[in-house]
């Protein structure tokens, strides 16, 4: 069957549907504006199946359908053992790089292959569908599952998960100790003498979620890009309840929501893109506590579902 020719726009519709396509991306980022909007956007990027999205693309679904959980195109659902149902249409659209065609790549190459000439890719907003849309598929096909791991504050299921946090708080030159702290203090972060010191009267998996938000203290410092936002001690309290939430989030932990009441201090005066420079930088620091989890084999009913590792892939 020959699939039908693309209607070619004319200058004036593309110039619309950019008009449109910024629109878009710009009612995304400015959700990020307010306390509420903060902790929609941390739920979504928690998502087993949304986390290794781009910041904007994760934004994009927060504005198009904030319950989605996964997202993919309808080629990707069909590799996790799910099949988009008949009849559905997708109303949530993100950003997808496009790479050059084999054709465009052979004439560069007939041309000389002049490296500034090299064809881009550039990205365009494609259709993807929720969870909500699909259903498994029958035998022989192993669909992923979809709820996510679970695991509770008072418990001490995340006991393995000390070990990978120990090393890469070695890594940023760090020496985690644990020893009984006055009631009420969980632990503290003294970037003085890189030491993380972890509060052992609590249960483990309390001690696993202190050391995460510690653990962002000290990666707030070390991982420090040219172009990150300065952050005075609100906004770095923000990261670091950020990070610690979505990075507990990864391996299940039931916590409560972040205390992002810092913002509404100084949410009206900030420049319009401070919101998502601290959300990328927040992004970014999460991805690194995550990967560090990632590497480890935890146990089969504690560790990371099937969907969250297809998802990194």
């Amino acid at each position: 069957m020959t699939r039908p020719a693309r209607i070619a726009l004319t200058d004036e519709e593309r110039a619309e549907r950019r008009k449109q396509e910024q629109e878009l991306t710009e009612r995304a980022v400015a959700q990020l504006r307010s306390s509420t909007g903060w902790q929609r956007w941390l739920a979504v990027r928690a998502r087993a199946g949304l986390r290794r999205l781009s910041l904007g693309n994760q934004l994009l679904v927060m504005l198009q359908d904030e319950h989605a959980t996964y997202v993919a195109g309808f080629r990707a659902w069909l590799k996790l053992g799910h099949c988009v149902r008949r009849g559905c249409t997708s109303h949530i659209r993100i950003w997808a790089p496009c790479p050059p065609s084999k054709r465009k790549l052979q004439a560069w190459r007939d041309a000389g292959a002049d490296p500034a000439a090299k064809p881009k890719t550039y990205f365009r907003l494609e259709a993807v569908f929720s969870q909500a849309q699909v259903e498994a598929l029958p035998p022989p096909a192993e669909p992923a599952p979809l709820e996510p791991p679970s695991a509770e504050v008072q418990g001490d299921s995340l006991a393995w998960a000390r070990e990978p946090l120990e090393q890469l708080a070695g890594e940023l030159g760090y020496t985690v100790v644990y020893r009984t702290l006055a009631e009420g203090h969980g632990g503290r972060c003294s970037p003085k003498d890189k030491v993380l010191t972890i509060n052992d009267a609590q249960a483990i998996n309390a001690q696993i979620s202190v050391a995460c938000h510690e653990l962002a203290h000290a990666l707030v410092r070390h991982d420090r890009h040219d172009d990150d936002p300065t952050l005075g001690y609100a906004e770095e309290e923000l990261v670091a309840e950020s990070v610690a939430h979505l990075a507990l989030s990864f391996v299940g932990l039931t916590s409560n929501e972040p205390a992002v009441t810092y913002l509404a201090g100084w949410a009206e005066e900030a420049a319009a893109d401070t919101f998502q420079q601290i959300a990328e930088l927040v992004d970014r620091l999460a991805r690194r506590v995550e990967d560090a989890l990632s590497d480890v084999d935890e146990p089969t009913d504690e560790g990371a579902s099937e969907p969250q590792k297809a998802a990194a892939a």
